[in-house]
């Protein structure tokens, strides 16, 4: 009986007291790998500029923006008297690409107006001209220059209209926001998990424990954010995201694509890093014990 209730050695007391610290700093850095993860593959996918601007100024986007804004402007033109002959191809692709660059510049930027509306009436000014010219039209009398000033005059509003311009100020708005909140967490999970990795060697002061502890960690957060990606691609997201008149499912999802192909990339490297560490860390515990 008095053997039974002798306290434990004071040495198995602070072993027992580090492992618990030591499943705490774990989970935390499993924790960290995942927020860090997730904010990376967003950071570098959907939060970034030229990644989006490469993905809206693909041909077969542009060629569609194209077609659907010149129907839009030849319909205009002709309520206000334009000669039919000039109604078509108001806007070239190489203007609309340029005209979707800009947008997408402003919307990272955080402009709620990210559509140059001033700038696609000048284009379409400017081709007006130049195709009056080519047809050999007078443009000096007044009649046509009253049709065109009207035009531009009207066309405007007939923009804002078809682009939903009104719509896109408030989810600018939380875009914006999100992207600031994602690149703050980033920033702390990155840091927070540097300052848990030390303070893993620190606590287990054991290069193969830590390898061990460090692979309890990577492995679950590679599989969970191997979950999200999944996940991502499975949720109807695409129509959530379509907030002008034209069909964005095929830009959404190429970018929803993109984002769970970076998902996966890093959680096949963290459920890398997990195995190696698990597997080194077994190897390296069993020679400290023989």
């Amino acid at each position: 009986m008095e053997l039974s209730r002798r306290k434990k050695p004071v040495y198995l007391q602070k072993e027992q007291r580090g492992h618990g610290l030591t499943r705490l700093v774990t989970f935390l850095l499993l924790l960290a790998f995942c927020v860090s993860g997730f904010s990376y593959a967003l950071r570098v996918t959907i939060f970034d500029e030229s990644t989006v601007q490469q993905f809206v100024t693909q041909k077969e986007f542009v060629q569609e923006v194209n077609q659907k804004l010149n129907t839009v402007l030849a319909a205009t033109a002709q309520e206000y008297n334009i000669p039919s002959r000039l109604t078509t191809g108001l806007l070239t692709e190489k203007q609309v690409k340029a005209d979707l660059t800009t947008a997408i510049s402003n919307i990272y930027a955080g402009k709620t107006q990210p559509v140059d509306t001033v700038l696609i009436q000048q284009q379409v000014k400017n081709n007006l001209q130049e195709k009056a010219t080519a047809l050999s039209i007078p443009t000096d009398n007044s009649i046509y220059q009253t049709a065109v000033s009207t035009l531009l005059s009207g066309l405007q509003s007939e923009l804002q209209t078809e682009l939903n311009t009104q719509k896109l100020a408030q989810p600018i708005k939380d875009f914006t926001a999100a992207r600031r909140v994602n690149q703050q967490v980033g920033i702390i999970a990155l840091s927070l998990t540097v300052v848990l990795l030390v303070l893993l060697l620190l606590s287990e002061r054991n290069f193969w424990n830590w390898l061990h502890y460090l692979g309890l960690a990577a492995l679950p957060a590679g599989i969970i954010i191997l979950l999200g990606s999944y996940l991502l691609t499975a949720l109807p997201l695409t129509e959530r995201l379509s907030q002008l008149e034209f069909d964005l499912s095929g830009l959404a999802g190429s970018v929803i694509d993109l984002t769970a192909k970076q998902l996966n990339l890093v959680g096949v490297c963290l459920f890398a890093v997990g195995v190696v560490g698990l597997l080194l860390g077994w190897i390296g515990r069993r020679r400290q014990r023989s």
